[in-house]
């Protein structure tokens, strides 16, 4: 074989390759994406569990349905052990309000309570590094680091989407509201559970008191999940 003919046969060796890394590309950022998505805003009297407590009102829905945790977090959270609730509130009164997440538990039929976690912390229970295992084992190391890198971005757009939709603390005046997810992990010896009481902690900034709200929940359904968060 002459030159040109190794040339040419160096040629299609070579867009053979392409093709097969585009291919891979394709495959792997199709498998590990995320696609942020929006929560529709609640109304505190519209949600199933609320109730008003002096100045303030609260409601609470917990996302227990696989449709709606598929459509508002692209996965199964309940599978992973964790437990959305959408809570919002409304000040009526004239002084201000302080919300903290880190002053809400979540207190189970058994007697325990649950400390709400954080987003992060949620978002890492739904991943794994299955596909990128596969995409090593399949295509070698070119497989691997672009399986990597798009599992890599799928992860941090899950996590901020995640972060943008969690309650934050804030101070509420006269007529205003706030909304967002607070999620529960319980632990791995956690019974099966379907009712549970949601207090929450209000702080008066002017006074410097403090009083806890508690809220019932019903229609859980909520197991403890065996996987470790990270």
């Amino acid at each position: 074989m002459g030159t040109t003919g190794h040339v040419r046969t160096g040629v299609r060796a070579m867009r053979c390759i392409l093709a097969l890394c585009f291919l891979l590309l394709v495959v792997c950022t199709g498998c590990a994406s995320y696609t942020p998505s929006s929560a529709p805003v609640p109304k505190v009297e519209t949600m199933p569990a609320w109730q008003a407590e002096g100045s303030v009102a609260i409601g609470a829905d917990p996302y227990v349905q696989f449709e709606r945790q598929k459509a508002t977090f692209d996965g199964d959270l309940s599978k992973a052990g964790v437990l959305p609730i959408q809570v919002s509130w409304y000040n009526r009164g004239d002084r201000q309000v302080l919300i903290r997440p880190s002053d809400m538990v979540l207190k189970l039929p058994e007697g325990g309570e649950v400390s709400q976690a954080g987003a992060a912390t949620a978002a890492a229970r739904l991943e794994s590094n299955g596909g990128v295992i596969a995409s090593s084992i399949a295509f070698g190391l070119v497989g691997f680091l672009v399986s990597s890198s798009a599992a890599d971005k799928a992860r941090a757009a899950r996590v901020e989407d995640y972060r943008r939709k969690e309650l934050q603390e804030v101070r509420l005046r006269k007529d205003e509201t706030a909304y967002g997810f607070v999620d529960f992990i319980p632990a791995p010896e956690t019974k099966p559970f379907t009712e549970a009481t949601l207090k929450v902690r209000f702080v008066d900034v002017e006074e410097a008191t403090s009083f806890v709200v508690p809220l019932p929940l019903s229609g859980l359904e909520c197991k403890a999940s065996t996987s470790k968060s990270e």
